[in-house]
């Protein structure tokens, strides 16, 4: 027999589901997590000055450090629409290689706090900036003879405050299996 998708069901062990709320709860878990990703490779494009090359245009470039590098002194401008469309193009294409790194951590961590009801601000935005720094630290290939974090380690962790404080604003204000009002749903 099918059961119609508003229905209390039983094994729940007395949580008030019904198949909308999951349904809601995947689609904003989803929509969340895609926009956070998102977000913070659009601050990653935009903060960190050598996470791409600066501009896509036929002049004023050099080869400077293996890599053809836009020169702004050369050109007089500070802000160039060629720079500002290629950061909008290398954040869109950066959030689906950020969004494949971070799915397996930020999976666990979104799993945590559905179970445990961890709707806080806090909570978000500190797992944002952990799986930020484990992706610095597991992907970052140091020079011989160096130790520590890469030199702009803190603009990773600040991308991943952004995209926790997004995902908060999306999905995470609402963390938990439960409806918010439902009995045993606790705040």
């Amino acid at each position: 027999m099918v059961r119609p998708l508003t229905r209390r069901w039983p094994e729940a062990d007395g949580l008030d589901m019904d198949g909308f709320h999951v349904f809601g709860r995947l689609f904003a878990i989803v929509f969340g997590y895609c926009l956070a990703v998102v977000a913070a490779s659009f601050f990653l494009a935009f903060a960190v000055p050598d996470w791409m090359p600066a501009a896509w245009v036929f002049d004023h470039w050099h080869v400077g450090s293996e890599f053809l590098v836009y020169d702004y002194r050369a050109s007089g401008d500070a802000v160039d629409v060629a720079d500002t469309v290629t950061r909008v193009i290398v954040g869109t294409v950066g959030a689906s290689i950020v969004g494949g790194l971070a799915f397996v951590p930020a999976a666990l961590a979104i799993l945590a706090a559905e179970i445990l009801r961890l709707r806080s601000i806090l909570y978000h935005v500190l797992i944002g900036g952990l799986v930020a720094i484990a992706l610095v630290v597991a992907t970052w290939v140091p020079d011989a003879g160096s130790r520590g974090l890469p030199p702009d380690w803190n603009l990773f962790l600040a991308a991943g405050f952004v995209g926790g404080f997004v995902y908060w604003l999306i999905a995470g204000r609402g963390s938990g299996i439960t409806r918010p009002g439902a009995p045993g749903a606790g705040a």
